[in-house]
């Protein structure tokens, strides 16, 4: 009898390990049944990341509130990097901060999903987390249970298993790959102290409640609302990111991110009633173009809307709405007077059947919308993933993290990634001029004069750039040439204006001792401007004039 007692437990023994899971088993099936979750805003720039994963083969999906609140449309990325549209959110609770989504799955594809625990956690069992911390995709943790708890959003577990901001909407699963909770939260002060909303079948079908359509109507909801998020062909710090074709008007959204160290304060501005050479839409197909009518920026460089280096500002600009929009196949939205931003041929047909995720390009954008709420390190971190996982010659990210090192007083370590830059990208005028200002600082002209030069003859659309060079002559006493690029400069409408400009030519001039030429120029420059610093500087030179 004993014997068949001591059968009996080993049978029992080796059916509890066969029907325990390997950690390998878990973590394979979990990846497949999670996904990346990319949001967009208002602006239909990037919002940011987070994590889900599907509850059934259709792909139906739960995430946090947090994740999604707040955007116009997101994107799930599948663990064999598919992309698919949220379509809908078919029940959510703010408070518990859960959100249960349905997927655009228009083919029909059955997907790995996940189920819920039946048991209830105990402390110290195992727990096992897959998710996309910082936006780095299929990430494996795991820990143990610390606590079951409850807070503001109800019952709740502690955990171990390290998580992290893009981690949020996650599973936390037990030791047989079951759902015990949703990761949605960690503690700032304290060392590895996370948490998850508790979510089981009972508890999901008893929300029956979709308090996130009442405070996100945009989302999903304007087929009218285009994401395009393209940069412009002639000025990568400029971003078209969506156009909203309305019954009164076409509206165009915009982001410009300030990484021109020749601007401290980068002036951006809109005239209007400039017809062919202001901004315009233009229909490729039937070659009809829309003026722009008014912008949410200044319409004039002395009336300009000023961005900060290192800084990113959203505007808007106007256009007359377009009859038969759903229609438009290609179009231009340009500036015609030969300077100004151009974004070419744009597939708006396409974009409009299929919101285009690119990934690389969405991480580029989202550290872009960082530095527009001034969270630099967050930029940073974006940017040096770029290099060390998708391109170590990114040109984009090279300069953003030079410029964000420069902004943070770390001229060293900026002048190693500008010069990475040019190393990388000799026939790019962007880290020839940033670099140029870092040896200017540093009082090395030589090199500052090779730098500038070799900008301006890679880029000459840009009359800065001739400022920049004219200032660097004065200081090596080289007049002649200093005034040749202060008059290219006058001859462009925006600088005809310009008191500063007409000061350092006044300086040329009396350097050549030319000082008629020079008391003309410092009468006008004084004519021009209120600054008390630049009335006083000029009435200093008018008066040491002989």
């Amino acid at each position: 009898m004993k014997q068949l007692v001591c059968i009996f437990s080993c049978v029992i023994a080796l059916l509890a390990i066969g029907c325990q899971r390997s950690v390998q088993d878990i973590v394979s099936d979990t990846k497949e049944a999670t996904v990346t979750i990319y949001t967009y805003d208002e602006y239909g720039a990037p919002s940011g990341s987070g994590s889900g994963f599907f509850i059934d083969e259709n792909g139906t999906g739960i995430t946090n509130f947090h994740v999604l609140d707040n955007a116009t449309k997101a994107m799930v990325n599948t663990h064999d990097s598919i992309e698919y549209e949220i379509e809908s959110v078919m029940a959510s609770d703010k408070k518990k901060d859960i959100v249960k989504f349905r997927l655009k799955n228009t083919g029909g594809r059955k997907f790995k999903y996940l189920t819920f625990a039946a048991d209830e956690p105990v402390q110290g069992d195992k727990v096992y987390n897959i998710s996309a911390p910082l936006g780095l995709e299929q990430t494996f943790s795991e820990g143990s249970v610390s606590a079951l708890r409850e807070d503001s959003h109800g019952p709740i577990l502690q955990v171990t298993a390290p998580i992290s901001p893009g981690s949020s909407g996650s599973a936390i699963l037990n030791d047989k790959g079951e759902v015990l909770a949703v990761a949605t939260f960690i503690s700032k002060t304290g060392q590895n102290i996370n948490f998850g909303v508790r979510l089981d079948k009972p508890m999901l079908d008893a929300i029956k409640d979709n308090d996130f359509l009442k405070t996100n109507k945009k989302f999903n909801q304007k087929d009218n609302f285009v994401i395009i998020n393209t940069t412009a062909v002639n000025n990568p710090n400029v971003r078209l990111n969506a156009l909203e074709f309305k019954k009164d008007a076409t509206v165009g959204y915009f982001s410009y991110t300030n990484l021109d160290m020749l601007n401290s304060e980068a002036p951006l501005w809109c005239e209007i009633d400039k017809k062919n050479n202001g901004f315009y839409i233009r229909d490729r197909v039937k070659n009809k173009k829309y003026y722009v009518t008014s912008s949410t920026l200044g319409d004039s460089r002395a009336n300009s809307t000023t961005v900060p280096l290192a800084s990113t500002v959203k505007f808007k600009m106007y256009f007359p709405a377009i009859k038969n929009n759903k229609k438009l196949k290609g179009i231009d939205l340009v500036n015609g007077d030969g300077r100004g931003w151009r974004f070419e041929e744009i597939n708006i047909a396409q974009s409009r059947k299929k919101l285009n995720f690119d990934k690389d390009s969405y991480q580029k954008n989202y550290g872009y919308a960082w530095m527009h709420e001034g969270e630099l390190d967050n930029a940073s971190a974006i940017f040096n993933e770029i290099l060390e996982a998708v391109d170590s010659e990114d040109e984009d990210a090279l300069n953003a993290l030079g410029i964000i090192e420069y902004v943070k007083d770390n001229n060293s370590k900026a002048m190693e990634y500008f010069t990475e830059a040019v190393k990388a990208h000799p026939n790019s005028a962007t880290a020839y001029k940033n670099r140029c200002l870092l040896y200017h600082d540093q009082k090395e002209y030589k090199k500052a004069l090779q730098d500038i030069t070799q900008a301006i003859n890679l880029d000459k659309s840009q009359p800065e750039i001739y400022f920049l060079r004219a200032k660097i002559y004065i200081g090596q006493e080289n007049y002649n040439d200093a005034r040749k690029d202060l008059n290219y400069i006058l001859k462009y409408d925006d600088f005809k204006d310009s008191a500063m400009v007409y000061y350092f030519r006044a300086l040329c001039s009396a350097g050549l001792e030319e000082y008629k030429s020079a008391n003309d120029d410092l009468r006008h420059a004084y004519s021009l401007t209120d600054n008390e610093e630049l009335k006083s500087a000029i009435q200093e030179l008018y008066n040491a004039i002989p």
